[in-house]
Parts: C-alpha cells; structure tokens; sequence
C-alpha cells in the first residue's frame, strides 16, 4: 500500500484539508482551492516498492493529534490550507520522482495552480524544468506569511522539517535512482555560486563520454533553411547542451574553411551536489583545437604514436601547451545565479598558481589584464556562453555572449590558461584522456592524403567493386518482409510479417525493414526505393553490364508493391507496421518475433506531409524504371505519385508518430520539392515546374538524407550551391555519429550524377573562388566509397563480408539469433543475455550491409550494442548502388 490505501483498489479516501485520491491506480494530489491536480501512477511505486515507507510515515503523521491541531483547522482556507498545499505538491514532486525510474510510463502530470483541466508532460526533463525554474519556486517550497498567532510558523515549521527528514532518508535509502528534481522543492534559487565551484577538479562523475546525436527538437520540424546546421553537433550528455563540431575563428578574421577552423575534440561539465540531494549543473565545456596548426607542428613528432602511448606521454600534452597551436575552450553557463565575479576569482585562483610554474619570473601582469575583462556589468544568465581563445600569436582573447571583451597579449598566460585542461591536475582528467585521444587521431591524417584545398585527392582504391555491388544488393534482400520469393538468395531468412495490417483490416504484408529492427518505417523505405530508382535510371548501362539490372529491379518492385497497398485508399497512406518501443525491448529475428503489429496512418485528419511526398518520389521516380518494359505497372505508380503528391499539398503538416526513431526536423518542404522533381522528370508537366521554381532553394545545404532531399533535388535541377562539410582525418564526408555512413554514400551519389552532368556538358563548377572538372568532382565522390571499402586509417571495410577485417558484430537481430524451430517462444529479457551482450561474431553474414561506420576522428569498435557505429540501414546501401555500378565498370 502507499499513503495507507489500497493499490488494486479503487477506493476514495480524503482529509478535511489536504487531498489523497487513490482512484484507478493512480494518485491525485489536490489543490485545496480548487488547482489543478498532480497525477501520478501507483503501479510503478507498488512493483519497485518506491517510497512507500515515507508516504506511509507523512499519512501517519497526517492521522496523529498533531495534524487535528485546533490551529489547523479553525479557519478554512487559512495558511493551513496553503500548508498543507505545498504539502501535497511537495509529496507529489517527490512521488514523480521516485517512480521516473520505473519501466512504466507515466502518462499525465500538471503542476498548475490556476483551472481544473489537468494538462500533460510527457517527458522527465519538462517536469525537471517545471520544478527548477525559478517562477514555480513558490509552488514548491515552504514560505508562509504570518498573520496573528505567531505560532502559525513554529508548527509549519516542524511540519517542513518533518517532510524534510523524511526526504534525506529515503533518498539515502534510495541510492541508486535518480532524485534530482527532488531540490526544486526544497533549495531556494543560488544568489551566488561560490568561485571554488569553478576551480575545483571534476570527479569522475562529472563528465560522460560525449554523445552526438541528433536532439528531439520537438515544435522545430519547419525551421527555416538556414538553421539547418544546428544539428551538426555533440552534446554533453550531463547539461544536454549542444557544442557544434566546427568552431570558426570569427575573431580573428580567417576564413571559414577546415584548415582555419577549429575541431571539437573533448567535453566535460560542472555540478555540484546540494544537500546530497540535488544535483546543480553549473556550467559544460567544449575543447577545440585547430587540426592544421597540430599538424604541423606536431605531426611529424607523433604520427606514429598511438591513441593510447600518447595520453600516457605528458611530453604530449606539454608540446601542446608548448607550442603555438590555435585552441579555445567553450564555456556555456548552465545555470541562474552564477555572477561574474565568481568566475574572475575562479580563474585568478587558478591561474595565479599555473602561472609560477610556467614562468617564476612572471610579474602578474598579465592575470591583472586578464581579470579587467570580467567587469561587474556583464549578465551572465544560463545559456551564456564564454569563449577563451589562444592565437598563435599568444594572445588570450576572452569573449562573452558573442562580445570580445579583452585580450592579453602573454604566452605565459596562454599557457598556463590551457594547462587547466591539458596539464597537471587539470579540470577532468577523463575530458585531458579524451583530447589527446581525439587529437592522436588528426595528427594520424598525415599519413594520408585526405581532401584538401583545391580537391587533392589520392585515390589508390583497388577494389573489386563488381563484388562489393553484388553484396550491397544481396543486403537489401536480407531486409525483406513478407512472403520471400522462391529465388530469394539469403538461406538463413524466412517468412515474417504475414499478418501485417490485420489489426486496420489491410493488406500490408511486404516492404522493408529499415535496419536493425523489426519495424516497417514509411519515411526512410520510400527514400531507399526513390535513391535506389534513381540509381537505376542514372547507372542503367552498368548495371545491365554488371549482370544485377534485374535484381534492382526486383529491389525497387518488393518496395513499390507495398507502397500500394499502403495507398489503396485515396487520402490515406499508411505508414508503420509495428510497435517501436516493444520491438526494441525484445531482441529476436522477424521470423519469430510476437510484439503488436501497429499500424498507424496519415488521412485527411492525421498529417504527415514529408512521408505522403516521399511516397510519392519514390513512386514516380520507380515509374520511369518500369516505364520501359512494364507500362501498365508504371502507368499504376505514376497515377498514384500524383495522387500522394496531391494529397501532401493539401493537408500539409508534419506527421510525428515516428519520433523519436525518424522525426523530419528538416519539416516537409524538401519532400515537397523532391517529389515535383521526380513528378516533373516524369511527366514534363509544366505544373510540377512551376511549383519548382516558387519552391526557392534559398540556403546552403550540408547534406543528402533520408531526411533532408534538396542536395538530392539541385543535382537533378543541375543547381548546387556553395557550403563547407566537415571532413574526418582520414578524409570522409561527416555530419554526425550515428549512421554516418549514410552521409558519405550519399555523397559519393551526388558527387558522381553531378560529374557525370558536367563532363557530358564539358563544363565546370565554381565552388567559392575555385574551378572544378568533372574529374577532380568524381575523385572525391570515389574517394568518399574506397573509404566505406577499406581506404581508411582504420585499414577495415565497413561492408560486411568484404574486403578485410570486415564488421562481424552487425546491430542487427535476424543476423545475431541462430534460425529457430518454429512455434519457438522467444523471452524477451533472456534474448538480450543470449544474443545481443554476447562479444562474438553473428551466426548468420549479413552480406553487404554497411554499418554506420566510425565516428568523426576515424574511430570505430566493432560492437553489436554499439549501434551508432555496426547497425546497417537500407537506404545507406541504396545510396551506393549506383557509385559501385559506375566503379564496377571503369575501375580507372
């Protein structure tokens, strides 16, 4: 029981102030005076046993003489009422909190005091900012004004400090979960954080291995073009702030090119523990570094180190400080209340010491120019950020929320600045560990000749590309669903699926699975089949030559053939099979698996504009495929491209039952655009043309994806405009951890159909202030492929079973679990022990997949539960095809 009431049943039991209700499994904590309630569920407190014992202790306390005071119960609506007010949202804040860590979900919470809807909060990071910010403060602590008998505030005072205690001890009993919202309703907001906060080392709690990855920017998916690149990032998995990748030396006037630019290469972050309950987030960090500059001074000194000999060589870490290489430190303030004294102290502390051991002769100078900066009219709110930055020149250069606000010139300084992160002692010995690491591996890019200014590109590829297209083919065979072929080429798959669509009385039996799982997406399936099509048309001839014409063929037609029947109604596409949260908790091959087979849809009522105008891309672009020997199909997929296309005009709007697995925060005006395109290759109809040319490419794209098409669309409308990529040391295109791959064969794709439009024009393409030929263009798209094959410092493919030192551990479940008899019962909890921990290679080759490859500095572990780095995708394979068609037949 909890709070003294039965859990199973649905009883109603209140207090003649505060409010209890235990109705249906779920608590209501009430306002007094008519607020909105707190809700929360039993269920997960009753199954983890979760603060029972206290709850238990406040409705003990509730029930004795104390409670029934005359004081308290004299005048209705008193400051009694407010009282026991705080009480109940205080016990509901700390209720929410000790059952977050259950595997149920809770489904509803509101905290506002005004109107009876309760309203809801579906994530715990809402209501941990809910019950931090500073304007809900009052909800959540115990203040009291006192009117009359001054023993109102003596006895609320016990009261608090009851629930207090209570509190510290179960938080104390609870080591292991998680009570950081639990402050919020008892620390009031810091005036001030003290400057030891600032100096102290980090524990090693206090910084995690950065996690980039692309952030659930929910109410985001219609950013305008030039937001784009706010998804080129890492985060700091402590504060959840975003570093970008790249870091343009704007202050100092240099171009906005790699060489000049400076790399994330480390992340760290401050806390600070309050009370031993809440955990304050004070500030994160990024490290960058210039790439160039560590070069060449270092390279040629530490090439041939590695990763590891070089984090435990200090004359490493000295060389950096040492020499005149161009590095800042990011700071980005996390936190209300930290005032810029706090932060001038902090640093004077520690560089005052720093500064003696870099040079004992030192005056002092130079820290007294360092602490004007810091002048006691500069705000420095959460999200501020502060940049200190290192010239080559040896000038400090202190910038805050975007203001230079000084410089000193001082290599002393410099050095003893960076020595807080590089040196003895330093902020976070994890974050030094990661910095040299990262920085080992851009000093390796000397060994090879990665792109350059001007294109210089080495391409010493010798590659039996022929093979590798086979492989790639075969892969997407693997990621069949449905009734498989009598020809179907890979032994250990079967049948799966075959009830699809039965619980929306539809026939959706077929298509693919997108990667690793067992779960039919609409999105990134209809853009496989768009780029694999496209491949087709482009690369027709040399597929024909290579023998595998036909077998994308049949690729394209097992997914156009569910694709009508997802469209069979008019203005309505369905568009997932399958439950993505129960499918990833259960690890077992498609042909055994027993989670629901959800359907959703897109209609008239229930928007999803980029999915319906994907659809409709892949349906005219496959149309053109077929047109030349199946009219009759190509006439079908034709007429239904243009009805989708329709369709997604009409009811625009965002479609977000996919999220968080394929949310388009790029919105659906891409799609639009990119399915005119394929409608207006199609039909040459001036309708689609039109719409075209209103639909403005107005920004610099970065890349080509299953999310973002206008790369894909200005190569088709011969129109590519200028932007910078960022490049790894060993010279591959890359956006972001997670699937990366992704991004280089879909730029080996455009970069080969764009020198292709080139060469058969016999022109070139201005970039910037430079000339480029179909060539040099061609160069670095064959480039981008010979990397994926073996062509990287790692010296490994990333296509399963070729070339050498091959992934074996694909994240991937029909490859990982041996085939079963069937009728075989599957544990879901037991399949992760016996198949997904298990350090050893699949039981069954997945033939072909590319993984998502390495991260940003060329590093890769070859780990199933690594998915960022082993998990395949159909549509990374079918960006590739037709670059591996073209090499397959002129290898020179």
């Amino acid at each position: 029981s909890v709070c003294g009431f039965s859990i199973t049943g649905h009883s109603l039991v209140t207090h003649s102030f505060g409010r209890v209700i235990m109705r249906n499994n779920w608590l209501w904590f009430m306002d007094l005076d008519g607020g909105s309630p707190y809700i929360f569920p039993v269920e997960p407190l009753a199954m983890n046993s979760f603060g029972g014992h206290m709850f238990s202790q406040i409705t003990s306390f509730m029930d004795n003489p104390f409670y029934q005071h005359s004081h308290l119960s004299s005048i209705p609506g008193s400051l009694a009422i407010e009282g026991f007010n705080h009480i109940a949202k205080l016990a509901g804040a700390i209720l929410f909190v000790l059952s977050s860590g259950s595997s149920v979900n809770i489904r509803e919470i509101s905290g506002s005091p005004h109107g009876s809807k309760t309203r809801s909060c579906t994530s715990f990071s809402q209501v941990k900012h809910i019950t931090s910010s500073k304007q809900n403060f009052k909800k959540f602590c115990f203040s009291f004004r006192s009117q009359g008998d001054s023993r109102m505030p003596v006895i609320f005072g016990k009261i608090s400090s009851f629930v207090s205690k209570l509190v510290f001890r179960e938080a104390e009993r609870l080591q292991s979960f998680s009570v950081l919202s639990l402050a919020a309703a008892l620390v009031p907001p810091l005036d001030n954080i003290s400057s030891k906060v600032l100096t102290a080392p980090l524990e090693n709690s206090d910084v995690m291995v950065q996690r980039p990855c692309d952030v659930d920017h929910q109410g985001r998916a219609g950013l305008s073009f030039s937001d784009l690149n706010w998804r080129r990032h890492v985060i700091e998995p402590r504060t959840g702030i975003e570093f970008p990748m790249i870091l343009h030396n704007i202050l100092s006037g240099e171009n906005n090119s790699n060489l000049c630019s400076e790399v994330l290469v480390g992340t760290g972050s401050r806390t600070m523990t309050i009370i031993k309950v809440k955990s304050l987030k004070i500030y994160a960090y990024g490290f960058y570094i210039q790439p160039s500059s560590v070069c060449e001074k270092l390279g040629q000194k530490y090439a041939s180190f590695s990763a590891d000999e070089l984090n435990r060589c200090q004359e490493f870490y000295d060389d950096l400080l040492r020499e005149d290489i161009g590095m800042t430190v990011r700071l980005v303030v996390s936190c209300n209340g930290m005032k810029i004294n706090s932060v001038k102290d902090a640093f004077e502390k520690s560089l005052r010491a720093r500064l003696v051991k870099a040079n004992p002769n030192t005056d002092y100078h130079c820290l007294r120019a360092f602490g004007s900066c810091f002048t006691q009219d500069i705000p420095l709110p959460a999200g501020t950020t502060i940049h200190f930055r290192r010239t080559a020149d040896g000038q400090l250069i202190t910038e805050i929320g975007g203001d230079k606000v000084g410089a000193v010139q001082s290599k002393d300084l410099c050095k003893a600045f960076f020595s807080m992160y590089l040196g003895d002692g330093p902020v976070s010995e994890q974050t030094k560990e990661e910095i040299g690491r990262n920085v080992s591996n851009i000093i390796r890019s000397l060994v090879f000749k990665s792109f350059q200014i001007g294109f210089l590109v080495e391409v010493n590829g010798n590659f039996n590309y022929k093979d590798a297209l086979t492989k790639s083919i075969i892969f997407l065979e693997a990621q069949r669903s449905g009734k498989l072929p009598s020809n179907n080429r890979v032994p250990w798959r079967g049948d799966s699926g075959l009830d699809d669509g039965k619980l929306a009385n539809v026939d959706l039996v077929g298509g693919y699975y997108d990667a690793g799982d067992n779960v039919k997406y609409g999105l990134p399936m209809a853009f496989t089949i768009t780029t694999l099509s496209w491949a087709a048309l482009a690369y027709n001839k040399e597929l024909k030559a290579s023998g595998e014409l036909e077998n994308v063929h049949n690729a394209i037609r097992w997914g156009t053939d569910y694709f009508l029947k997802a469209s069979s109604r008019r203005n309505r596409l369905y568009v997932q099979v399958g439950d993505p949260v129960l499918d990833h908790q259960c690890w077992m091959r498609p042909e055994n698996m027993e989670t629901p087979r959800t359907v959703l849809k897109i209609d008239e009522n229930k928007a999803g504009t980029e999915i319906a105008a994907e659809t409709s891309a892949a349906m005219a672009a496959s149309s053109i495929v077929f047109r030349s020997f199946d009219r009759t199909y190509a006439r079908r997929l034709l007429n239904k491209a243009k009805l989708l296309f329709q369709f997604a005009k009409s009811h625009k709007g965002t479609f977000d039952g996919e999220c968080p697995f394929y949310c388009s925060y790029s919105g659906y005006n891409d799609e639009l655009l990119w399915a005119a395109t394929w409608l207006y290759m199609a039909t040459k109809k001036e309708v689609y043309l039109k719409f075209i040319q209103e639909e403005s490419i107005s920004a610099n794209v970065a890349e080509f994806s299953w999310d973002l098409k206008y790369a894909g669309a200005q190569i088709l409308l011969t129109n590519s405009p200028y932007h910078q990529v960022y490049l790894s040391p060993g010279g591959a295109v890359h956006m972001r951890d997670g699937a990366n791959t992704q991004y280089i064969t879909g730029t080996a794709l455009l970069f080969s159909v764009y020198s292709d439009i080139l060469a058969r024009h016999n022109q070139k393409v201005q970039c910037d202030n430079m000339q480029f030929d179909s060539t040099q263009i061609w160069a670095f798209g064959r480039q981008q492929m010979d990397y994926i094959l073996g062509q990287n410092p790692e010296k490994r493919s990333y296509m399963v079973a070729f070339g050498s030192n091959s992934p074996k551990q694909a994240h991937h479940r029909g490859s990982s679990v041996p085939k079963l008899p069937s009728g075989s019962l599957v544990n879901c909890a037991m399949s992760f022990v016996q198949w997904y921990n298990t350090n050893s290679p699949n039981v069954n080759e997945l033939t072909g997949a590319i993984v998502g490859g390495p991260d940003r500095y060329d590093n890769f572990d070859d780990k199933r539960w690594d998915s960022s780095k082993t998990e395949p995708c159909t549509y990374i394979n079918s960006l590739a095809i037709g670059v591996l068609a073209k090499l397959a037949n002129n290898p020179n």
